[in-house]
């Protein structure tokens, strides 16, 4: 999990506690081992139920999880959709935890909301409802699918609670260690790494091969989501990145340029040391920058021993393959030996 994952509360120890017993895995949350642990355990009580069903597509495989684990997906673009579900699950089914649905929703944070209904008949396919709020955009609805599988393969049943609220919480324990099921589970090793490999075989890493790998794939994942997960299977050392105009970390108004954030790498480049500072500018020179000019895809080969730190410091002076795009404000790139 990520370092800059907060302390554990006594809340989230429990919920930890729990996830291991459900997993029936030994190893804690202060283990180094605990989240592999995870995310090994979640995978394999996956793994027989698409070894039967398959083989998929991402979308297949969100639904097929659903069928199996008894959870409905609903989705919430605006007011009319909740008073829809509300008129299903609160007055039609009498599931009590539906109304708080509306109150939780008008929480722009709130990503998704997991309720366990407590009428259900047992196996009924709408024992579990995740709602997604889609309110401001559908660019994290195959993400939030998959982060509510999570929750259920990992977590026990919530027993009394009648539905737990999800959002984008990068810092919170729980929230991280579900994340990196989701990512395993979203983008389906035994099913994505072939394909990507594949497209290796013939193409440079760039954002071409990358879509064409999404509309084989999964069509409704976002581009950030597939980027990343392209990168993590990619055969060479690779790197994605996104960035944008801002300032200094401890200075926001200070020096601004156009300042790149890591994504990801994949173990080939941590391997040979290919790694990008969190916040440091990209070169002028460098093909992001005329992404973010030109708002034209770009691809070229540049050297990172141009890219420099504040202070003085160079990256590894090796050639890399850099594509770039932007969307909106914000640039998107990856980088390939």
């Amino acid at each position: 999990m990520s370092r800059n994952v907060k302390s554990p509360t006594v809340q989230d120890l429990l919920r930890l506690d729990a996830i291991a017993k459900h997993l029936k895995i030994r190893s804690r949350y202060e283990d180094p081992t605990f989240a592999p642990d995870v995310r090994a355990a979640c995978l394999a009580r996956i793994t027989p139920i698409l070894k039967e069903h398959g083989p998929f597509t991402g979308e297949n495989i969100a639904q097929c999880l659903g069928d199996e684990l008894c959870l409905t997906f609903e989705e919430v673009h605006g007011p009319h959709d909740v008073t829809k579900l509300e008129n299903h699950y609160l007055k039609g089914k009498k599931e009590i935890g539906f109304a708080q649905l509306r109150g939780e929703l008008d929480n722009p944070g709130t990503d998704a909301l997991l309720f366990q209904r407590l009428n259900a008949e047992p196996g009924a396919p709408d024992s579990w409802v995740a709602v997604l709020n889609l309110q401001g955009g559908r660019s994290k609805a195959y993400w939030n699918k998959f982060h509510e599988l999570s929750h259920r393969i990992a977590e026990p049943p919530q027993k009394i609670l009648p539905f737990r609220r999800h959002q984008f919480e990068a810092s919170n324990p729980v929230e991280a260690l579900v994340d990196s099921v989701a990512s395993d589970v979203a983008f389906y090793e035994p099913v994505f790494r072939p394909l990507v490999e594949t497209y290796a075989k013939t193409c440079r890493l760039n954002f071409e091969a990358i879509e064409q790998i999404r509309n084989e794939y999964a069509p409704t994942a976002s581009l950030l989501a597939t980027m990343k997960a392209v990168v993590n299977y990619w055969p060479h050392p690779a790197v994605a990145l996104t960035a944008e105009y801002r300032g200094r970390k401890n200075s926001p108004g200070t020096d601004l340029a156009l300042r790149v954030s890591p994504q990801g790498y994949n173990a080939h480049a941590n391997r040979i040391g290919l790694l990008i500072y969190p916040n440091m500018r990209a070169p002028i020179g460098s093909i992001i920058h005329q992404a973010y000019l030109t708002k034209d895809d770009q691809n070229a080969l540049e050297n990172l021993g141009k890219w420099e730190t504040s202070s003085g410091d160079t990256l590894l002076g090796i050639e890399v393959y850099t594509s770039a795009r932007r969307i909106n404000e914000r640039v998107y790139a990856v980088l390939s030996v």
